[in-house]
């Protein structure tokens, strides 16, 4: 009883010190622009996030409505030819928005590629280094690699078009990270959430339309942490080696979606390997094509657009 006590403080101390980490950041940047939050474009309704869904859901034991996960199903992706010949399985974990678990996407051999790459980079944490990019508050390293830099990380581009159906020509080089214990991330979305922002983050390429997470290694699920929680849908994900998670960033309109800010929950065991792949709305206007929001919807498939 004593020991399960101690790990529901831990929990709870460091779930809020993440909300208190991701507070002071926002509030610093208000502080530094001007006197009052900075005015977005996109009219949003924000929810507040209750810490105790939060906490449930870094700790895996939170349990969603029925009425949510009756829509949930699993298939075998067949799409393309390579599909047909190797289905990929896939696991619904959002309807709306969607969000898909690939497994199987990135194999061993191709992991242990990816990190012998960055082996010139990695460092012990603390330490920087020319080129190494913080993401993550506290022990962590980063770096990122081109479809130039090694056939393994164009291999993994082209993969993520065929399991995504959209097009990567002008999606951001593969961002591989590093994880020791205690690393943590604050509230984030990943798209730019004015169109000044985009002109100034991503002025070729457009918006980031989906963002593609590889797991490369597996987080104990008993006590290690490290699950990447979506507190507005009110789901967290395990992270599997070999698997991937997708998930779009906009709205049809092509509006920011606030609804997939997501966290990284603290790691508390180990280490972690994960990579990220975000795709951009250049290219992608015919396979992904912006709606106006009193359009009708295409039927769906399993996820897939009919």
């Amino acid at each position: 009883m004593r020991e399960g006590a101690t790990m529901a403080n831990v929990w709870m101390v460091l779930v809020l010190v993440l909300l208190f980490a991701g507070h002071c950041v926002r509030a610093q940047y208000w502080t530094q622009g001007s006197e009052e939050p900075p005015e977005e474009e996109f009219s949003v309704r924000r929810v507040p996030i209750k810490i105790e869904a939060l906490l449930a859901q870094c700790k895996g034991t939170y349990e969603r409505p029925a009425g949510l996960t009756s829509w949930l199903v699993c298939w075998y992706d067949a799409r393309n030819y390579h599909s047909v010949i190797g289905p990929r399985k896939v696991e619904m974990l959002n309807h709306e928005p969607f969000v898909a678990l690939f497994y199987d996407v990135i194999h061993d051999s191709e992991i242990a590629r990816l990190q012998q790459l960055g082996e010139p980079v990695i460092q012990m944490s603390g330490e920087t280094i020319e080129g190494w990019l913080p993401v993550f508050h506290s022990n962590h390293q980063t770096y990122t690699l081109a479809n130039r830099d090694d056939p393994v990380v164009k291999r993994l581009s082209q993969r993520t078009e065929r399991m995504s159906g959209l097009s990567c020509d002008t999606a951001e080089d593969l961002k591989v990270i590093y994880n020791e214990v205690g690393a943590y991330k604050s509230f984030i979305v990943d798209g730019a959430k004015t169109s000044r922002g985009v002109a100034q983050q991503f002025a070729f390429a457009g918006n980031r339309l989906a963002t593609v997470l590889f797991f490369m290694s597996d987080v104990d699920a008993a006590e290690g942490g490290g699950r990447i929680a979506f507190p507005y849908l009110g789901f967290s994900v395990l992270p599997q080696k070999g698997a991937a998670v997708f998930w779009y960033n906009l709205h049809d309109t092509g509006r920011p979606d606030e609804r997939m800010t997501y966290s990284v929950c603290p790691l508390l065991a180990d280490s972690r390997w994960m990579a990220k792949l975000y795709i951009h709305t250049r290219g992608n206007e015919l396979r992904n094509p912006c709606r106006p929001s009193n359009a009708p919807k295409p039927r769906t498939v399993q996820g897939v657009t009919e």
